[in-house]
């Protein structure tokens, strides 16, 4: 199964896998306890045969109304019929095409909740004949004008959310069945999802397991489809997320709080999860507008005058994030 940037796991994997209810995380701190996402732009779109189609925005939420679209990304392809939908997690990793002429609505969507399918692309079949009244209101009332997008962008983000929630849940079938972690396995989650900043290693994990280094990771392959130092990144980018949509945390905050020595650091990790630095998936500017407004010769997200000990604790994160 495809990884998605933030694919870590759901509420009922976690209830049923965390033996010791003591140890258990915090429903607050688990991700997939909640799917809320917020929309900061939509439009509708008519896009010719073989027309490739842009878009912006932290994460991009597609809706087939007629036609077909081809979604491809690292050698993966899905196709997208009448009445499919898909959300998209790194815009800029995917190539989308119409194979015929196709009119779609597409809406930029921000992140601000903890849930996240183990899916990339999150595709839902047969979205708009599911999901009739969502449908129906986002084709008479979009959410394409400033005022609309003030009002209502949050409300319809977590309509939206919720609904691709819910078809995906259905398709896994996690809400009769959800799969079970081991208790070792369930030792280091629990670790990381209340310490994501410590500077984990493979060998601390392990240690944690009472596992080799090679029998961790075939845990959490097996039940996780990721690596143990790629769950710790998912877990400092999702605090990195929740954190950066407090606007009275800066940056330096975050980055120091998620575990880096440094907002440079921290942002090339961001950027490089997330396609966009912190600042820019802040403020909701897209990846191109990002590089367009930054200033030559300016390090975005930068922080002069680092200190060579915070370089190289930067330096040994970014191989655990690696």
């Amino acid at each position: 199964m495809a990884l998605l940037d933030m694919a870590l796991l759901d509420t009922a994997l976690l209830d049923t896998a965390l033996l010791d209810p003591p140890a258990a995380a915090a429903a607050d701190d688990v991700p997939g306890s909640e799917a809320r996402w917020e929309l900061t732009a939509s439009s509708f779109e008519d896009v010719g045969a073989g027309a490739r189609v842009h878009l912006d925005g932290p994460g991009a939420w597609l809706l087939v109304l007629d036609g077909e679209l081809r979604v491809e990304t690292r050698g993966a392809a899905e196709t997208l019929g009448p009445g499919d939908a898909a959300y998209l997690s790194r815009p800029a990793a995917h190539h989308v095409t119409a194979r015929r002429p196709t009119r779609l609505m597409v809406a930029s969507i921000r992140d601000v909740g903890t849930w996240q399918p183990l899916q990339e692309p999150l595709v839902a079949r047969g979205f708009a004949a599911k999901n009739l009244g969502i449908t129906a209101l986002l084709e008479l009332c979009p959410a394409t004008t400033a005022w609309n997008l003030a009002h209502f962008g949050k409300s319809y983000g977590e309509l939206i959310a919720a609904a691709m929630r819910k078809q995906w849940l259905e398709l896994e079938g996690r809400h009769t069945c959800p799969p079970a972690l081991t208790p070792e396995l369930a030792r280091v989650v629990t670790a990381v999802l209340r310490e994501p900043a410590r500077p984990w290693t493979l060998e601390t994990l392990a240690d944690l397991a009472h596992l080799s280094r090679s029998r961790l990771g075939e845990h959490f392959q097996a039940s996780l489809h990721m690596s143990p130092l790629q769950f710790v990144r998912e877990s400092r980018m999702r605090l990195a997320r929740k954190l950066l949509a407090d606007p009275a945390r800066s940056v330096t905050h975050v980055a120091f709080a998620v575990g880096y020595g440094s907002v440079a650091a921290f942002s090339r990790a961001f950027t490089g999860v997330h396609g966009m630095t912190p600042r820019a998936w802040r403020s909701g500017t897209s990846p191109r507008s990002a590089a367009e407004a930054r200033e030559p010769g300016r390090a975005d997200d930068r922080e002069p005058g680092t200190h060579e000990q915070d370089r190289a604790q930067a330096r040994h994160v970014e191989q655990l994030s690696a």
